[in-house]
């Protein structure tokens, strides 16, 4: 998102990609959220996260990678007799959704933008943009939990193929290392604010702050330390934008989960 100049949060917002951490503790962390809610006179501290619902099955894509689709679901249905299969017949198995998901953005798109959860899912058949989220929720762990070098990022643009927060010391040894700058005050509280109540909404957080935030917002998930993820809500037509904290926010700060943030008093 670009910021306009009569943006009262602009200024505040970094420039560059990467941050310099020195100076920001948990424990300044933590104490932002505190100043934010007592200004609110909000007295929860949490926010519980939006409530999932399933969409509408998407229209099917081309009749190839639908069918693809198709015979994944015949394949799932007969599992045992292809536990059975010899070593050459497993090469020729079907690829299931999350396959394609992890293919699609491999390859990215072509005009070098992220693809959105419809997009992914217009590929197969009967599988919904909720799905995609939660195919590439499963990915993600699966990538942590194998320790791969891989990761699924998402924007605003959507989905993105890129390295674990560990790992960006890879790309910075080949594409140089960018000017660090620190996380404005302004920044530090938006970032509070959805550390201690994931899930929260752009809306909440205005309300919560007093002042507007989605630049803010907007800046800290470039930076990968927010995700924005779109949840279907029973009752709302269109899905609705929530905010959390990523894996490279708790590499940062050296967190094991967000369980083992500070506890902040009401």
């Amino acid at each position: 998102m670009t910021t306009t100049p009569d943006d009262p949060d602009a200024a505040d917002a970094p420039a560059e990609d990467d941050l310099d951490w020195d100076g920001i503790s948990l424990e300044e962390l933590g104490e932002a959220y505190a100043e934010a809610i007592a200004r609110s006179g909000d007295s929860r501290s949490t926010t519980t996260a939006q409530n999932e619902a399933e969409t509408a099955s998407q229209p099917p894509a081309g009749d190839e990678v639908a069918a693809i689709t198709e015979e994944s679901d015949r394949q799932a249905d007969t599992a045992s007799a292809a536990n059975e299969s010899s070593p050459a017949e497993a090469h020729d198995a079907i690829p299931t959704p999350g396959a394609i998901i992890e293919a699609a953005l491999f390859i990215g798109n072509p005009e070098n933008r992220g693809m959105s959860d419809r997009e992914l899912a217009s590929l197969m058949r009967d599988v919904t943009a909720a799905d995609v989220n939660d195919y590439v929720d499963r990915l993600n762990e699966a990538y942590q939990a194998n320790r791969q070098a891989l990761r699924i990022h998402r924007d605003e643009d959507g989905f993105r193929m890129g390295v674990a927060p560990d790992l960006e010391i890879v790309r910075r040894a080949f594409h140089g290392k960018i000017r660090e700058t620190r996380l404005s005050q302004a920044a530090i509280e938006v970032l509070s604010l959805v550390a201690y109540q994931p899930g929260v909404t752009a809306e909440r957080v205005q309300e919560q702050r007093g002042k507007e935030s989605a630049s803010l917002l907007s800046q800290l998930v470039r930076r990968r330390l927010l995700e924005l993820r779109r949840r279907e809500v029973e009752g709302v037509k269109r899905p609705v934008a929530t905010y959390y904290p990523t894996e490279r926010f708790l590499n940062l700060f050296g967190l094991e989960s967000l369980d083992d943030l500070p506890q902040v008093e009401d």
